[in-house]
Order: structure tokens, then C-alpha cells, then sequence
């Protein structure tokens, strides 16, 4: 008897752009094509920003100095997500291949951000919808001449002469741009098509009416040698290096009101909220989003960190310290390329954390997470 027939493999289920962008909560710090825009309690974007809004207007800081006991503690954390790049401009001008791998592996592209794009957990359908969602957001431009060397040198001085360098890094060559939203140009050649660049560097608008980059008043011929200066250049930058295996010591016994004002309250709360202080709401790591199923952990009280077990803490703390020379890098560092755990670690989209509060963290837990 002969051996049985291989099954026939099933075809993943195709997904629509919407659901990719619910299953990755794109809309929490996004505005979405075709998905509602998170509500302020939701949405990390939206509520960083409302908080320095209220926080510039005596009037109403006074008014939630008063409503919320924690109200001075939001104002000295927030730093993070008050800028993000515009998901529409995004569609319109970034190659479709290179945004569905980048999505499975995202780097830093943009070192002036303290946040980078988290890793989701998407599905080889959902990413494909992304990607198709690019494809379909891209209108048809004229065809480019290809890359020359002989330009190089014609575009290098465009490039200063229009001052790209006053928002803009390229690699370690030109290395400390002045608009933490502008991405490092040197990332480029890998994120856009060629043709595209062209069209991008003359007229931005003309490809989203969404872009944010103004029009330098280039003509084709000048914006063809920007682009190839921006293809072909020695970008000069050095390999972002892993943080240190060792860490200070941290002397001294350490207490709940200690560790909860460093890292827990002021980072791990976000996303691993107690819903008794949250009108219901847990957050996207404890109740599940960006694509993972929930954790059920809660990280805003005593109670609740004591409840996760310790070897947890300690690796997801140290799985993203292993992490960040890929997913946060200095101005002139190209991003590492690392071995990804199962699940990221924490915490997500943000930078490790840093060596003394990690020391903290790590002493309190060893002195038997007292109170």
C-alpha cells in the first residue's frame, strides 16, 4: 500500500485593507482609510496630544489638575506620539514589497522620533492587503531615466542648495536633520521606487495631497539627480551596536513607589491597564491588539505586577533591550538586523528602557518585589 496522498494545502482567507488596519490598530495613533478614528481614551496619538493641548491653556490645566489626581505626572511623561507619519502619504509613495517586509521586521527609519513602528503580529493575508492597499493608493507616473553615477555630483549640491539637510538626514554623511518627523534619506533607494522618488522630489502634492514636504522648485532633470544622488551615494553610516550585556549596579533597597514612578506607571500602564481605574478599558497589551491575542496582564498596581510571573518580566525587558539597535538608532546608524523572539519585547514601539531604570527594575525584582 502505497503512501497517502499529500494534503492539499489550504489557501489562506483573503482580508480586505480594513480588516488589516483593525487587526494592526492602525487607527490608534493613524488616521485610516475607511476606519474610524480612535476616540481620545483610545487612541495613544490623540490623547498625547490632547494633554499638551490642556497643558498650554492655564485655564483648562487648572481645570484637570483638578480632575485628575495624575494629571502633573501626564505632563512630564508625555514625549512620545505627538508626531506620526501620515499613513495616507505613506500608501501613496512607499513600495509595496518593501512596506509588507518592513511590516514583519520593522527598523528605524526616522532617528529623530523617540517611537518607532511596533512589530504586529499580522497574518500573510492581512499583509498582503496592506500591501495591496499601497499598490492601489499609487497613481501611474512618468517613467525616470535610471540611476546614473554621473549625477551624484549634481544632485549632492541640489541637495544642499535646497536645504534638504535642514530636515533630513543621509546616513553619517549628512547625519543631524532638524525635523525628527523627516526620515533618514539614506533608507530611500530600499523604500521607494525610482520613478516614484522622481516624481516625489519634484512635486510631493502631485503624489499625495497628504505629503508634508513642500515643493523645492526643482525642475525634472534636477530632481532625477537628487534622486540619484540619494540612490547611488555612500550614505557613510555606521552599524548601530547592541546595548552593553552589562548593566550598573543599583545599591540600596527599592519599593513599589519607586519602580512604579520610573518605569510601571510612567510606560508599562499604557498598554496594560487596571480596568478599575480605567472605566473598563485594559489597554491593547492586556486585553489583546496589534495583532496578539491579550496577555491578561496587568501592570498598573502592585497587585497586578506581583501576579506575572518574574522570569516573565525579566525577559520581555530584556528581549526588547536586545531588540533596540534595530528598532531605535542614533542619527548616522544603520539599524542592525537582529533575531526576533515570538513576541516582542517591551515596551512596544518605544526605546528599551534605559540601563538605571532597567537596573531598578531588575534590583527591586530580586529583593522580592516588596512594597
Amino acid at each position: 500500500m502505497g503512501p497517502a496522498p499529500a494534503a492539499e494545502p489550504v489557501a489562506a482567507t483573503p482580508v480586505s485593507a480594513v480588516q488589516a488596519y483593525e487587526a494592526g490598530n492602525c487607527n490608534l495613533c493613524h488616521t485610516v482609510p475607511g476606519v474610524a478614528q480612535a476616540s481620545r481614551l483610545e487612541s495613544c496619538q490623540g490623547c498625547h496630544v490632547w494633554i499638551r493641548q490642556v497643558a498650554s491653556v492655564p485655564e483648562a490645566r487648572a481645570a484637570a489638575m483638578a480632575a485628575f489626581p495624575r494629571w502633573a505626572r501626564y505632563e512630564r511623561n508625555i514625549a512620545s506620539y505627538l508626531q506620526v507619519p501620515s499613513l495616507e502619504a505613506g500608501l501613496a509613495r512607499l513600495d509595496p514589497d518593501w512596506l509588507r517586509a518592513w511590516l514583519q521586521d520593522p527598523h528605524d527609519v526616522r532617528p529623530g522620533l523617540p517611537e518607532t513602528m511596533p512589530r504586529f503580529a499580522l497574518s500573510g493575508a492581512e499583509l498582503d492587503a496592506l500591501a495591496q492597499a499601497a499598490t492601489q493608493a499609487q497613481a501611474p507616473v512618468p517613467a525616470a531615466p535610471p540611476p546614473d553615477p554621473d549625477r551624484i555630483a549634481e544632485g549632492e549640491r541640489l541637495y544642499g542648495e535646497r536645504a534638504c539637510a535642514t530636515c533630513h538626514g543621509f546616513g553619517a554623511r549628512l547625519p543631524d536633520p532638524g525635523v525628527p518627523l523627516a526620515p533618514d534619506l539614506a533608507h530611500t533607494r530600499d523604500r521607494m521606487d525610482p520613478d516614484r522618488a522622481v516624481a516625489w522630489i519634484q512635486d510631493p502634492a502631485s503624489i499625495s495631497a497628504a505629503a508634508t514636504m513642500p515643493a523645492l522648485g526643482l525642475t525634472r532633470d534636477q530632481a532625477v539627480a537628487v534622486r540619484d544622488f540619494l540612490w547611488l551615494a555612500e550614505p557613510g553610516w555606521s552599524v548601530a551596536a547592541p546595548r552593553d550585556a552589562e548593566l550598573p549596579s543599583h545599591e540600596g533597597s527599592v519599593g513599589w513607589a519607586q519602580v512604579e514612578e520610573a518605569v510601571f506607571g510612567r510606560i508599562c500602564a499604557h498598554c496594560h491597564m487596571n480596568p478599575e481605574r480605567n472605566e473598563g478599558r485594559r489597554g491593547p497589551g492586556n486585553a489583546g491588539g496589534f495583532g496578539y491575542e491579550g496577555t491578561g496582564v496587568e501592570l498598573e498596581t502592585l497587585a497586578g505586577v506581583r501576579a506575572v510571573p518574574e522570569e516573565v518580566l525579566r525577559r520581555v525587558l530584556w528581549d526588547r533591550r536586545a531588540e533596540d539597535h534595530r528598532d531605535t538608532v542614533d542619527h548616522g546608524e544603520q539599524p542592525a538586523r537582529v533575531q526576533r523572539s515570538e513576541r516582542p519585547g517591551m515596551p512596544l514601539g518605544l526605546p528599551a528602557l534605559g540601563d538605571d531604570d532597567l537596573a531598578l527594575v531588575l534590583a527591586w525584582l530580586d529583593q522580592g518585589r516588596p512594597e
